[in-house]
């Protein structure tokens, strides 16, 4: 018992920090695409970090508990409406977390700014592990249940900081192995570039003025990480969190760690530049990215843990 999926809207999975350590046997990490809104929602319940939720992208779907459960949401703008037992509807606004009570459902619209959505339950969606992770990539299907513990909580709509922007420009990056093979010594200043129709978990395709290479052996394979910028045809492949372990096309960036959560909230459509760093400056922005996270998240998860589990009425 726990949650059950009416719709589970258009690419509804379940996922979790992933699987690092495998790369070696060519296992890619997976994991939510949206790190920093998978550790919010996390922490909007107080769940340990590592709890499995379900990622939601471009349009959430409808949900029925069976059980009372708490759950929070956090990510891209999804219109999100509860609908009670009488059939009173009472509009949300992500982030958010708040209580189910049997028989209610939860109704998660399209995205209007962003790509994904996590809908976390207290204790974390039971599911099957495999090599140490529950993240899935086959979708979700009408009819099934999503295993869970009851609980309850207030509801809450936390403000987020100041220096929270899942998708502000620029995205940062650092040269990758072949930016030596790029014509133009910067090809990022001043370029615009949008982002294609295919995009998925695996990568994005971007559009934009294409990259004129130089003329050298084509490299070996070699590997590749979500983040990796590769060149296919003077076109830009951002590559995703479940791309493969190696790769055949010259790489001319790394997106650093501190944007990589970003990649996640980007769609079809979107519009972004880059922006080169060196290594020290991508390592400092990491750690304060970390710090500043860390604090937020543990602040979330402190009130989530002080709350005394009981909901204000509808």
């Amino acid at each position: 018992m726990g949650l059950l999926i009416l719709n589970p809207g258009h690419f509804t999975t379940i996922q979790d920090q992933g699987r690092p350590g495998f790369r070696e046997w060519g296992v890619p990490c997976a994991g939510a695409f949206d790190r920093d809104a998978f550790a919010i929602a996390n922490g909007l319940l107080g769940n340990p970090p590592d709890s499995a939720a379900l990622e939601m992208t471009l349009f959430g779907g409808n949900y029925e508990a069976q059980i009372p459960l708490a759950i929070a949401l956090a990510g891209a703008l999804m219109e999100t409406t509860l609908i009670d037992r009488q059939g009173a509807e009472h509009p949300l606004r992500i982030p958010l977390a708040c209580s189910l009570k049997p028989g209610e459902r939860l109704r998660i619209g399209g995205a209007t700014l962003g790509a994904r959505t996590y809908l976390a339950v207290k204790g974390g969606w039971q599911s099957k592990i495999q090599l140490g992770s529950r993240s899935q990539e086959l979708r979700l299907s009408p009819g099934a249940t999503l295993a869970a513990n009851p609980g309850s909580t207030p509801t809450r709509h936390p403000r987020l900081p100041a220096w929270f922007h899942p998708v502000a420009e620029p995205i940062r990056v650092i040269d990758g192995p072949d930016a030596n093979r790029v014509e133009d010594p910067d090809p990022w200043r001043g370029a615009q570039f949008q982002v294609s129709r295919q995009c998925d978990r695996m990568g994005l395709r971007i559009a934009g003025t294409p990259l004129i290479m130089r003329d050298a052996p084509e490299p070996l394979s070699t590997p590749v990480a979500p983040g990796s910028i590769q060149v296919a045809g003077g076109q830009l492949l951002l590559l995703g969190v479940n791309c493969g372990t190696m790769g055949g096309y010259p790489i001319v960036a790394q997106v650093i760690s501190a944007d990589l959560a970003r990649l996640g909230q980007l769609r079809e459509g979107d519009r972004l530049r880059f922006e080169r760093v060196d290594l020290i400056t991508a390592r400092t922005l990491d750690r304060e990215n970390q710090r500043k996270m860390r604090d937020f998240v543990q602040r979330l998860a402190t009130l989530a843990n002080a709350s005394d589990g009981d909901r204000p009425a509808h």
